[in-house]
């Protein structure tokens, strides 16, 4: 009974609420993590199962079975000398020591960025509903973090569940103002003008694809995305001038992946999880096909066959542009 009242814990924290986690007070909750630890020994993960229990020995350092199953994780880790105290806890021959404040905020910090790590690899196989379950986690144990709140953002906007998203990048802005020298930031707000945009939220996503840009005005990516939100709203000048302003700083022609940086917020070198560096960077012929097919729509013909033109140059596989050259050359003729 007390199993499965700790797996609907687990399910309601992991997938229905963004919040949940960080409404628990990380003072209490023994039969939680000492349950999550063996959620972790049952999957023979014995990194986070060891964590989980320290958490759970903080909250009740004399119980004996948390003792014993953190000897017994001490052991598969060859911490030899930890396993001997623990085994000596559990059998009453000694008392644990309790941990001071700084090495309570380096356990929780630990703990954070061991289930950011888990999330990393379950978002890596598409595994939604146990990533947010991490990222979750991991948003309980650091709570004001920008990169973990912005990263449970993301995924609980790939789950649709774009209330509580919402909430998440919001907060993430208020606890992180933004400053010139953060592209996470930027990219925090791109990736919410993204969601805001599949809300049918027009405005607002523009807004906010503003703020990236402020924040990051070299970054070709950003001037794409927002001539194609001011494409969508039907300002064809507006996204014309914005590809024109990517294809400007779109550097050397080449096809890759976005650079998207290490955290700036302090959480040991790891990568926000955004739109940004999941989607290929807009090859330079791709620009160049978007900047010609603007200007098409706006009947600037002559100025459209020249971009049309230097796509087919940059990318001569492109079969759709030279039926379009083709035609507008028969209309000149």
């Amino acid at each position: 009974m007390k199993k499965n009242r700790l797996l609907a814990l687990f399910l309601i924290i992991g997938t229905n609420s963004a919040s949940a986690a960080s409404e628990l007070s990380i003072g209490n909750n023994f039969d939680l993590h000492y349950g999550l630890a063996h959620h972790y020994l049952e999957r023979a993960d014995f990194d986070l199962a060891e964590l989980e229990l320290q958490e759970a020995i903080l909250r009740k350092p004399d119980s004996h079975k948390a003792h014993r199953d953190y000897m017994i994780t001490c052991l598969t880790h060859l911490n030899i000398a930890q396993a001997i105290a623990e085994f000596m806890i559990t059998f009453g021959l000694g008392k644990a020591i309790p941990l001071n404040e700084a090495e309570q905020q380096q356990l929780n910090r630990d703990a954070a960025r061991a289930h950011y790590r888990k999330a990393l690899k379950y978002e890596s196989k598409n595994r939604l509903d146990r990533e947010i379950f991490e990222l979750t986690w991991s948003n309980y144990y650091l709570p004001n973090n920008p990169t973990i709140m912005r990263s449970l953002a993301f995924a609980l906007s790939n789950a649709f569940k774009h209330d509580e998203a919402e909430a998440l990048y919001r907060e993430s802005f208020e606890v992180s103002p933004e400053t010139n020298d953060s592209t996470e930031d930027a990219y925090a707000h791109a990736d919410f003008a993204y969601m805001l945009g599949k809300m049918s939220r027009q405005n607002e996503a523009i807004e906010e694809i503003k703020k990236a840009i402020a924040i990051d005005p070299k970054s070709p990516a950003l001037h794409a995305d927002m001539a194609w939100f001011l494409e969508a709203k039907g300002d064809l000048s507006g996204a014309t001038h914005e590809v024109a302003k990517a294809i400007d700083l779109s550097p050397n022609y080449v096809v890759g992946n976005i650079e998207v940086p290490t955290s700036s917020h302090d959480f040991f070198g790891l990568k926000m999880m955004t739109y940004h560096k999941e989607q290929p960077i807009y090859s330079n012929a791709g620009l160049w096909q978007k900047l010609a097919k603007l200007l098409d729509k706006q009947g600037k013909y002559v100025e459209a066959k020249k971009a049309y033109e230097r796509s087919l140059q940059l990318d001569p596989q492109q079969d759709d542009i030279k039926k379009r050259l083709s035609e507008m050359q028969q209309k000149q003729s």
